[in-house]
């Protein structure tokens, strides 16, 4: 059965992450309870989610993210393995073999910033990222660089540009280099009967 007025997407959403108020949830638990329509768009809401939220845990992708994100992953009981760069800095880094996503926090200042895009350049060519999260009161933006494809990847390096853009012009505000080196594995070395 379907409803004349259906929950708005928005809310779906925010009754999935759990941000409504008692009342909120209340009102959108008994809508559900004779709502197809709604059940059925609150189970892709989930469905999609849930996908996402495995990409992400399981460093599939390239990516910028909240830092809220991050946390809310970490909180999950994903393993971070995370960094800090300082503006127009480098870093050092690896990943392990427990690491499932690798966090870089990037320190830029964003006072005034309405839009930033990025630019990662590294072995594999150059990628451009359009519109990018970020909250300026916090100075500072979330990159993960794809830990499956980076834990597989010999020592390289790799350059993220932060560009802001305002009224149709770029102006560059921060540029941050990864020098990688592949994991050590952690593991005992086997046994001479062990390696055959």
């Amino acid at each position: 059965m379907s409803h004349p007025h259906p929950i708005e997407l928005g809310t779906l959403v925010e009754y999935w992450l759990g941000e409504l108020d008692e009342t909120a949830q209340a009102r959108v638990d008994e809508h559900l309870l004779g709502c197809d329509e709604c059940g059925a768009r609150l189970d892709e809401i989930v469905a999609l989610g849930t996908g996402i939220r495995a990409v992400f845990a399981g460093g599939g992708v390239l990516a910028f993210m909240t830092d809220d994100f991050a946390r809310g992953l970490a909180d999950r009981g994903v393993r971070l393995r995370e960094y800090r760069v300082a503006l127009n800095g480098s870093v050092n880094c690896t990943v392990g073999p427990d690491d499932q996503l690798l966090v870089s926090r990037l320190e830029v200042p964003l006072e005034g910033v309405s839009r930033l895009d990025a630019i990662a350049e590294g072995p594999h060519g150059s990628h451009a990222f359009h519109d990018v999260p970020f909250d300026a009161r916090t100075g500072v933006v979330v990159f993960t660089p794809g830990t499956e494809a980076i834990r597989r990847m010999p020592a390289h390096r790799l350059r993220v540009r932060l560009v802001a853009v305002e009224g149709g012009k770029e102006r560059a505000i921060g540029d941050y280099t990864f020098n990688h080196t592949p994991g050590r594995d952690t593991r005992p070395f086997p046994r001479e009967e062990e390696r055959s």
